[in-house]
């Protein structure tokens, strides 16, 4: 690995302006420091952290997580920052959560413009934001002075996002689901509402994908929730045959209240994860579900905050886009 002592040489400059250059100094003629830097990148050379970090002023960094019905979720996204913070170990770092309810936006606003107003340091911000416009006009003027990435929702161009395509994730469903049926076989749709994260584009991308492969729905029927699904569904099994249920929201709970006899005539996928669907799935209630890597998610941002807040990367806006997986029995971990 080339060190500073050697780039100087090739350069002709001294070891402290090479320094200045790397360590992204002010006190540096632009034009000195684009040559320096660009030899940098033709190299390949990395800074020697470890020293500078353990001598480095502390980093704050806020993560606000919501919690859902979903327990999992907000576990999983936890033990990902977690887990990639014990791999930086060496780095200044310390990161307080912020838990609210994913049902109550506005608690999640109250709570992060409490933060920005406070005065405390801030260094960084993971953020899942619930309500995209009050979030974005909050994070709007500290964009200079703060780095900002969130997860599982795109906010702006200007912001780094960590995420699954959700409406990939439907599409695969609806690809995978309609493999399995029969030509005339019915497919149901509850729509139980957007939770400002993933169902929307779920739902979205189901019908989409079952339109093009000219699946037979019916519906969309829009319920407000578990209990108004499952007294829907109670009346529609009387009188309509349906081969397969798709919905977008509080799916886990509602297939667990369908009574075995059903559900084991039927062929059900599901998107998202959580243990209450790895149990339908290891029971072969469902086929399948279309999930997010939700662990990776919290653990490759907080990742890219570190890159962000300490390796000075180049300004571009990095966005990171997760693959979704179908799991089934044999690949259920």
């Amino acid at each position: 690995m080339i060190t500073q002592k050697e780039l100087a040489a090739r350069l002709g400059l001294s070891r402290t302006t090479i320094a200045r250059a790397i360590n992204n100094s002010s006190n540096i003629k632009p034009e000195t420091k684009e040559k320096i830097l660009k030899l940098v990148k033709e190299l390949g050379y990395e800074k020697n952290y470890v020293g500078s970090l353990l001598a480095s002023k502390k980093k704050v960094v806020y993560s606000f997580i919501v919690e859902s019905k979903n327990s999992y979720y907000t576990e999983q996204i936890k033990l990902g920052i977690k887990g990639a913070k014990k791999e930086y170990k060496h780095h200044n770092l310390e990161i307080i959560e912020v838990v609210t309810d994913i049902n109550k936006p506005m608690e999640q606003v109250l709570e992060l413009k409490k933060l920005l107003d406070s005065g405390k340091q801030i260094d960084g911000i993971i953020i899942i934001p619930l309500d995209k416009t009050k979030i974005l006009e909050l994070i709007n003027p500290y964009l200079e002075k703060i780095k900002f990435i969130t997860l599982s929702v795109f906010l702006s161009k200007k912001i780094a996002y960590v995420g699954t395509d959700y409406q990939k994730c439907g599409r695969l469903a609806a690809e995978f689901l309609g493999k399995s049926l029969n030509i005339n076989d019915k497919v149901l749709v509850i729509d139980n509402g957007d939770d400002n994260i993933s169902s929307k584009f779920y739902l979205n991308g189901f019908l989409d994908r079952a339109n093009e492969d000219k699946i037979n729905i019916i519906g969309p029927v829009r319920k407000n929730g578990v209990e108004d699904s499952l007294m829907y569904l109670k009346n529609i099994f009387k009188k309509e045959n349906i081969n397969s249920i798709f919905i977008n929201r509080y799916a886990q709970d509602i297939l667990l209240e369908i009574p075995d006899y059903i559900l084991k005539k039927q062929k059900n996928i599901t998107t998202g994860i959580g243990n209450r669907i790895r149990k339908l799935i290891i029971e072969k209630k469902i086929l399948a579900t279309v999930a997010d890597d939700v662990y990776s998610t919290g653990h490759k941002a907080c990742q890219l905050m570190v890159d962000m807040l300490y390796k000075e990367t180049e300004k571009k806006v990095k966005n990171i886009i997760l693959e979704p997986k179908i799991l089934l029995i044999e690949n259920l971990k």
